[in-house]
């Protein structure tokens, strides 16, 4: 019982994001490019005599509303479908910034449910298990970017979200994510946006090898949040890049290069021009097991 329960919830990155139509509920349709990065929160679980939630992170600027979000919303949700009346410890160490576009509110709720799906299965007073396919259908009710942070691998996404399909996205690339520690709403950036207005000179004609880059809310985004034009034309004169663009509704960019070097050299010259004052990281995408469910004595004082 002194053990916890841990898995990694990795930073979503969608390397372009066409919005198709809306739905008969006024819903958006996308279709987009999704892989994931070496970026990540880590969520710890374990058995509580009562629910807590705990969270830390060298950058308090990461840190989420202890009282409503997407693990809280979670546990909730399972807790209702299942009846089941156990209480949790859960400790979040946040390293995915909040409103970025890199999908760490879906990351932690799908790495949430994946943990307490793995903990259920296990109660040997349960005898209806949850199949994946129910995690899913519960994902989707959390936001359109759950279930595929529940595969956490290339994916290729259809529809509200609920349409996933397995792909292949090129490795042995490096990916920079550059954010200019401003908060995007999801929600503000879908309000803003009109497809008639997509920003055509941002949008360039960028592949990476044969996925097209471009984002349909872009010129939405720039609208509540200028920096982005300014990282994106940056990393477009940046020496050796493959492709540049903004991840989901923003606020992060990214560019794509083939060596880490290339990387180290631009953000020389970039550190000095925005004076150390964005959130910078780089490293490689990776392809993630479901099943990531890790097993770990904490001390808890060390935390």
């Amino acid at each position: 019982m002194n053990n916890f329960y841990c898995i990694d919830a990795p930073a979503k990155l969608n390397l372009n994001l066409f919005i198709t139509g809306t739905n008969s509920k006024g819903l958006h349709l996308l279709k987009s490019h999704i892989c994931f990065l070496e970026l990540k929160d880590q969520i710890l679980i374990k058995y509580n005599l009562n629910d807590e939630f705990y969270q830390f992170s060298k950058d308090k600027a990461f840190l989420i509303d202890p009282n409503k979000n997407l693990i809280i919303d979670a546990l909730n949700l399972f807790r209702k479908h299942t009846c089941w009346d156990k209480n949790f410890k859960i400790l979040l160490d946040k390293k995915i910034p909040v409103g970025a576009g890199l999908g760490g509110g879906s990351a932690d709720a799908a790495s949430t449910l994946i943990i307490l799906r793995n903990l259920y299965n296990r109660d040997k007073d349960i005898n209806n298990k949850i199949s994946r396919q129910l995690l899913f259908d519960l994902a989707i009710k959390l936001g359109s970017d759950v279930p595929a942070c529940l595969k956490s691998r290339d994916l290729l996404l259809n529809g509200y979200g609920e349409k996933i399909t397995s792909t292949k996205i090129p490795d042995n690339y490096y990916f920079l994510l550059i954010n200019p520690n401003f908060h995007l709403s999801t929600k503000e950036v879908f309000n803003k946006y009109k497809n008639s207005i997509i920003n055509k000179k941002l949008n360039t004609d960028l592949y990476f090898e044969n996925i097209k880059i471009f984002n349909s809310l872009l010129d939405s985004a720039i609208s509540l949040a200028s920096p982005i034009s300014d990282i994106l034309s940056y990393l477009k004169n940046a020496p050796n890049i493959i492709a540049s663009g903004m991840t989901g509704s923003g606020s992060t960019c990214f560019g794509i290069f083939k060596k880490v070097n290339e990387i180290k050299t631009f953000l020389k010259s970039f550190n000095q021009i925005t004076n150390n004052s964005f959130f910078i990281w780089y490293g490689e995408k990776q392809n993630y097991s479901f099943n990531r469910v890790t097993v770990s004595k904490v001390l808890e004082n060390k935390l």
